[in-house]
């Protein structure tokens, strides 16, 4: 095996290259041949000749591959990288100062001025990481690191270039902040300075985080991918006591959306939990200075994020109130003035948090979006309801609670979109349902015409939803100058068929049969003109092939592309005169160049007479017939020439940029055509499910009044192949506003009521609803607390969690919300979680309160409460029935709602069903049996000790009436306790 192939590069997947040897070329100007130490490459390679010549047979009964690794074992891709490593490199005895070759000197510049930064430095045709920072690539990307040989003193991993984003887009997705640096002079324009000898100069040039990662629009995506977010969030901070008042800001690099927050939080942090839920970011910025609660609850987040996927934490230094002004001044906004005035009336800790990121985005060039004023958005928003993140959990909204997947959660049921701008507005819609009935009627009103397609104009807009690309992320790159010509190519050809397709003059022209559907087609045409224009200014083929120099009808605006193209036109005439010359040397009246393997302008003499040729003429190539030469002249001419080409490469580049932000400054309403087709898609998705057998419209109502008739769990009922079991519900209005449920365990008491929670949040977000008829006023709140789970990175045991979400249910409930409390108490002993649970449901059940509560509880005491209000609370259970058979008695789960407490606890027969022994269930049927006798006769033993407490005191106040009365009961119960005794 040749020396220089012995380094043993391997490339991720199967992208291991059959010629090697033209991938591993080396820069000759930065590094020397060197031999391989003989202790090392050269004896992984005659192990791998050896390899090489074993028998078919013996390849196929040794599973081994050729580094003797078996590709069976699960931990091989990870594990193989680092041990071939460790086999090939072997630690040199060199002793002594270490000297380094000039380019290795400026990686490790480099990578002092960029600290935490993981380095893909720009090496000829190979993009290579060094020392560590190849450890991780070769664990993260499974590739191979270089063999050290003793003439290097850095370890190296490599990729090529052509792949730079596929790999680049895995390290960041596994949570690593990665920097390109690029050659920063080219070839021909360095050979012309006094620096040609020395090696290329490389700055960093590129950074990238999971948050802050575009794809370019051609890029292949997961399903999870499309419609993602990629929120960046920082958080400021000031204490006093357990309170906190906390900023938060947030910035999508995809949607150019910012959104802000200032609010007081508790000592559970719930409040900063619910934006976390709602933002969903990928990358936190923790600045110094934050309280332990606030940090972690942030680090609890990035370790258990839905999904799995990695959160990154950025820690900064704090900024100061004046430090965050001074970033805002030193901004070159084109509406900084704007800017300035609205960052002015934000809370304090806002600014800084909003400093703190754009600070950060800074060396991202990714600021743009800070600068337009209609970016910004409140989170907080009264016209929309806010969902708390244990809301969010618990009712599987957007991920299912088994393993924060989307798949099972109400997401995953109602996505039907064809395109990411419509998937992350319905993620939007379903985190914040509407709160004014007149808007949710006609988002309902639009989902119904939809379904319907009467309109002969809807199925015109359905079918334009197919195959459009990512318009969000395509209008995104353009902002930030990142775009490249076949992308904005791609982005302007589909606004214009848009636009062009759906042209009206006004709203009342469109009658598609919804006042919100006609508003949202109309809007398709709000570019047409600055697409139509900036189309006219470009050639679509030379965009396509991204061709910079080419792609300009009017090439006169930008002059220096012209300029450089007219000194290259007289290039190729000095050619053309100095190739008259050479014929007339060899006389060859009809000498032509020849261009062999990318070298041009060779002169291709016959073998025979290449001894006639000019001493001074430089052999280039030859074969047996033929030699080829260049002239000096030719030399000299070919390095103006590139010169000349760089040039025009680079008033190519600016001159594309120019046209960038030119266009950019239409993005306003070019979005707004983007936020329409979003729109549309969202409606159409819920048209879909609506279409599906047993949804009906939902009605809204001004009454007090929930109705529910046959309604279903929609994710529960879609995942599963048997019927499921409808039920009805009525609650407030004649009715009474809260429903005490109990039953047995794997009754359908938890499923029942989130399918009623479910039911409200989808009609308030527009979507039919799984029943047979709904009617319901517009709630302002959801609230749930549900399950039994501790927090012990906080010192929070299951019952504190419990106490803490209920209190802060109860402060934020109101008349018009509708609160899940599943078995509250449990988490501590038996007559405590019964005397809280008691409290808990009798306040709700005050006149200052009153919302609508749907509470579980195996406490059957609490059916007490129906008697003390039998106007507010009704005693529910979920129905089972039990077959007796001889000593053995076989469960049957009805699941439907019935009236009344459960008439006796079935856990043991649950148990029974969940495969514990008979002989066990058996002990504990007779242990019930004792225990229910005790408690019994503790019962009868406290009524008589209360008969004979009242008659003594009637005998005190000298009352007989009073006396006869109480002593017959006190007979009646004496008589019924000595049989019971007697029995």
């Amino acid at each position: 095996m040749p020396p220089k192939q012995a380094s043993l590069h391997a490339f991720f997947g199967g992208e291991r290259s059959t010629k090697r040897a033209r991938i591993e070329a080396k820069d000759a100007s930065e590094q020397e041949e060197v031999k391989p130490a003989e202790d090392s490459v050269v004896k992984a390679s005659s192990e791998d000749t050896g390899t090489q010549l074993t028998s078919k047979r013996a390849q196929r009964s040794n599973p081994l591959d050729s580094h003797r690794f078996d590709p069976t074992d699960p931990t091989y891709r990870e594990i193989r990288p680092l041990k071939i490593f460790e086999n090939v490199v072997k630690p040199t005895n060199k002793s002594g100062p270490v000297k380094y070759t000039p380019l290795e000197l400026q990686i490790l510049q480099l990578k002092k001025e960029n600290p935490g930064v993981l380095l893909l430095v720009e090496v000829g045709y190979k993009m290579k990481f060094y020392q560590e920072d190849a450890r991780v690539a070769s664990r993260v990307l499974n590739i191979l690191i270089e063999a050290c040989f003793p003439e290097k003193n850095l370890q190296s991993a490599m990729i090529p270039v052509p792949r730079l984003s596929v790999h680049v887009k895995r390290l960041v997705a596994a949570g690593y902040k990665v920097g390109v640096c690029r050659q920063t002079e080219t070839r021909a324009l360095k050979a012309a300075t006094e620096n040609a000898n020395k090696p290329f100069t490389r700055a960093l040039t590129a950074l990238y985080t999971a948050s802050t990662w575009l794809d370019d629009m051609d890029a292949v995506q997961s399903p999870e991918e499309r419609g993602g977010e990629q929120t960046l969030v920082s958080v400021s901070e000031s204490c006093n006591g357990n309170r906190s008042h906390i900023g938060i800001t947030s910035v999508d690099v995809v949607m150019a959306a910012v959104q802000y927050d200032a609010f007081d939080d508790d000592s559970i942090r719930s409040e900063l939990e619910t934006r976390l839920a709602h933002l969903s970011p990928k990358e936190i910025i923790i600045p110094n200075g934050l309280s332990a609660q606030t940090e972690r609850v942030l680090q609890s987040y990035a370790k258990h994020a839905p999904d799995d996927r990695p959160v990154r934490i950025e820690r900064r230094e704090d900024l100061s109130r004046e430090q965050a002004s001074n970033v805002f001044s030193q901004m070159t906004f084109q509406r900084k003035s704007e800017f300035l005035l609205l960052v002015q009336s934000f809370d304090a800790q806002v600014q800084r948090a909003l400093a703190q990121l754009i600070q950060y985005l800074e060396p991202y060039q990714l600021t743009w979006a800070f600068g337009e004023p209609q970016n910004y958005t409140a989170f907080h928003d009264r016209a929309y309801m806010l969902l708390s993140s244990h809301t969010l959990h618990n009712l599987e909204l957007m991920y299912n609670a088994t393993d924060g997947k989307v798949y099972g959660s109400l997401l995953w049921h109602l996505d039907r979109c064809r395109t990411p701008m419509g998937k992350r507005l319905l993620r939007q819609w379903l985190r914040r349902p509407l709160l004014d009935p007149q808007k949710i009627t006609e988002r309902v009103q639009a989902v119904d015409v939809l379904r319907e397609r009467h309109a002969s104009v809807l199925h015109q807009v359905i079918s334009l939803l197919t195959r459009l690309p990512d318009l969000s992320r395509g209008l995104a790159r353009i902002a930030y100058g990142l775009v490249e010509p076949t992308e904005l190519a791609t982005v302007l050809l589909t606004l214009h068929r848009v636009t062009r397709e759906f042209s009206f003059s006004d709203t009342s022209k469109v009658q598609s049969g919804s006042e919100l559907l006609d508003e949202a087609i109309f809007k398709l045409s709000e570019a047409r003109d600055p697409v139509t224009a900036h189309l006219k200014e470009i050639r679509i083929e030379e965009a396509r092939k991204n061709l910079r120099t080419e792609l300009f009808c009017d090439e006169n605006r930008y002059g220096d592309i012209a300029n450089w193209k007219a000194k290259l036109a007289q290039d190729e005439v000095g050619f053309q005169s100095h190739l008259q010359e050479i014929r007339s040397v060899l006389r060859r009246p009809n000498l032509q160049y020849v261009c062999i393997a990318g070298l041009e302008n060779l002169v291709e003499v016959r073998a025979a007479d290449a001894s006639k040729t000019p001493a001074d003429w430089i052999r280039v190539n030859s074969t047996k017939k033929a030699v080829r030469f260049h002239t000096p002249t030719i030399l000299r001419m070919t390095r103006q020439r590139e010169q000349h080409r760089e040039q025009l490469a680079e008033a190519g580049r600016l001159a594309w940029l120019d046209f960038v932000q030119c266009v950019s400054q239409d993005y306003a309403s070019m979005w707004c055509v983007v936020r329409s087709i979003a729109e549309i898609d969202a409606l159409s998705s819920l048209s879909e499910v609506a279409s599906q057998p047993g949804y009906v419209k939902p009605k809204i109502s001004t009454e007090d009044t929930l109705v529910l008739r046959d309604f279903r769990h929609p994710v529960a009922e879609a995942m599963r192949s048997e019927p499921y079991v409808p039920n009805t519900i009525e609650m407030g209005g004649k009715h009474p506003r809260a429903v005490l449920l109990t039953g047995s365990n794997m009754g359908g008491k938890s499923s029942t009521v989130r399918a009623i929670a479910l039911a409200l949040i989808m009609t308030q977000i527009g979507s039919f609803v799984p029943c047979s008829y709904a009617c319901m006023p517009c709630h302002d709140l959801v609230a749930t607390r549900m399950g039994a789970q501790d927090d012990l990175a906080r010192g929070k045991s299951t019952f504190m969690v419990e106490a803490e979400e209920t209190a802060q249910i109860l402060r934020s409930a109101t008349p018009r919300s509708l609160l899940l409390l599943d078995e509250f108490g449990r988490g501590t002993s038996t007559f405590d979680g019964a005397a809280l649970a008691y409290a808990v449901l009798h306040a709700l059940l005050a006149p200052e309160h009153r919302p609508k509560v749907l509470f579980i509880t195996h406490y059957a005491s609490l059916g007490e409460l129906a008697e003390e209000f039998p106007s507010r609370i009704a005693n529910m259970h979920m129905a089972t029935h039990l077959n007796t058979r001889g000593n053995e008695a076989d469960l049957v789960f009805l699941h439907k709602l019935r009236h009344g407490l459960a008439s006796e606890s079935l856990g043991i027969h649950v148990a029974r069903l969940a495969g514990l022994s008979v002989e066990l269930v058996e002990h504990a049927r007779e242990k019930a049996q004792s225990l229910s006798t005790i408690r019994h006769n503790r019962q009868r033993a406290n009524e008589l000790q209360q008969y004979i407490t009242l008659v003594n005191r009637a005998f005190r106040h000298n009352d007989p009436q009073a006396v006869w009365p109480l002593a017959q009961k006190m007979v009646q119960r004496l008589n019924s306790y000595y049989k019971t005794m007697s029995n």
